[in-house]
């Protein structure tokens, strides 16, 4: 039975996408080239020795690629990525960096609930690359609590999403409040705000502080509570979750004892993006005391 025309578009269109899959993402050294070319053109003997494969290694790699239209040669025979190449060179760049978290992490990201983190974010995950993870230890025990507090004490600024309630970190937030003068404005659920509130009705002393100026509340409008716990300030990351069972379901225990830090910018601003989020979903806290 001969083929329609569009069984014969969707074979070419199969064949073509494997191609170019098979082109830029079978091969470490294509891969290796392609993102060294995202920083620019380079002739051969800088690839060699970035890569440190020989010249007839990286020539026979090389052609291939050119082969896809992925690179081209210029007029100085120097190595650079097509308008096609660079945009999949970025896709390489966010997928490799994306594998190296989730596999540096991988019992973290297993064990815990990530269904509150918003599709776009788990999408740029990579940009968690340069975080570490932090793990009480027997001999450390409370490692992570005193890492969040020492974070908190050294800020110059504060945003936070808080679905649990720990009146320490809330009392840390309101020496800077009063003394620091710094600008904060946490996220929370209406859970922890009645438990915030709570604390008002027997400490005179919250009123003041949360009605500073540069003190800012928002309440969820959401029903879920979510499971999601994060400290951003202006330079640490700070990100804890909920345990889970690796299928997306969580068991809605906190992990007090692990947690991400970073003090990269990629990772500064994947919290910002999510405190951002979060916020739109939240209603400013009229605060009339």
């Amino acid at each position: 039975m001969m083929k329609s025309g569009r069984d014969r578009d969707k074979e070419n269109k199969l064949r073509h996408r494997q191609n170019t899959l098979r082109l830029a993402a079978c091969s470490n050294l294509r891969i290796d080239i392609m993102v060294s070319l995202k920083g620019g053109k380079k002739p051969l003997s800088e690839l060699r020795d970035e890569l440190e494969v020989s010249s007839t290694t990286a020539i026979h790699a090389l052609r291939e690629l050119e082969k896809g239209n992925l690179i081209f040669q210029d007029a100085d025979r120097a190595y650079a990525l097509t308008t096609i190449g660079e945009v999949i060179a970025l896709k390489l760049v966010d997928f490799v960096n994306a594998t190296e978290v989730l596999k540096k992490h991988e019992t973290f990201w297993l064990e815990h609930d990530l269904s509150d983190i918003p599709l776009q974010l788990l999408e740029k995950i990579g940009d968690l690359n340069n975080s570490i993870l932090l793990t009480d230890t027997p001999t450390e025990i409370f490692k992570s609590h005193t890492t969040l507090t020492q974070v908190l004490e050294d800020a110059n600024a504060v945003k936070g999403i808080y679905p649990i309630f720990n009146l320490e970190y809330l009392t840390i937030i309101e020496e800077l409040v009063k003394r620091k003068r710094i600008d904060v404005e946490l996220i929370v659920t209406n859970e922890v705000l009645g438990s915030i509130e709570g604390v008002v009705e027997t400490e005179e002393a919250f009123k003041k502080f949360l009605r500073e100026p540069n003190f800012t509340l928002f309440a969820m409008n959401i029903d879920d509570d979510i499971k999601i716990a994060l400290t951003l300030t202006d330079t640490v990351f700070y990100l804890g979750l909920f345990a889970g069972n690796g299928n997306g379901k969580g068991n809605g225990l906190y992990d007090y004892n692990r947690a991400l830090i970073s003090d990269d910018e990629k990772a500064l601003s994947w919290g910002r993006e999510l405190h951002e989020y979060y916020r739109k979903k939240s209603n400013l806290v009229e605060l009339g005391y």
